[in-house]
């Protein structure tokens, strides 16, 4: 069960223990009806994902990484789209990256503020997926 809290237009998230990261966020998002906003802060640990390292390379990791992050909120044909980046490491290095998707490992804290009085969408670019880009959906200005 995700353990949230809403406090005017901040919402602070707690993560346990095999909890996804991305798809928490946009199922908390969901529900309090956020289409646009900041991730302030991701910290926390991993211990599995998906990260993009750049234009048209993605990987998975299987290792604990204790994270940094931030990104934001926005909508894709009317639902949740988060756009994380995250830094881990330990003491075998560093990784950083778009967080495709992330398993927590111990817990991992988030926190969002709102951005009321418009939506941020997000809408494909089709000069974007013939360079192979892995997320191929550009912000509105």
């Amino acid at each position: 069960m995700l353990k949230y809290r809403v406090s005017g237009d901040n919402i602070v998230m707690r993560l346990e223990e095999d909890e996804k990261i991305v798809e928490s966020l946009e199922e908390v998002c969901s529900k309090e009806k956020v289409t646009a906003g900041v991730i302030l802060s991701a910290v926390g640990a991993v211990k599995r994902g998906t990260l993009v390292y750049r234009k048209g390379c993605q990987g998975d990791f299987e290792d604990h990484l204790e994270i940094i992050g931030s990104g934001n909120v926005s909508t894709v044909e009317g639902k949740v789209k988060i756009h994380l980046h995250i830094s881990g490491g330990n003491e075998k290095g560093v990784k950083a990256g778009h967080l495709v998707e992330g398993t927590v490992t111990v817990f991992c804290e988030i926190a969002i503020q709102r951005l009321k009085g418009f939506e941020m969408k997000r809408n494909k670019d089709e000069s974007l997926v013939k360079q192979n880009i892995l997320s191929p959906y550009v912000l509105e200005p």
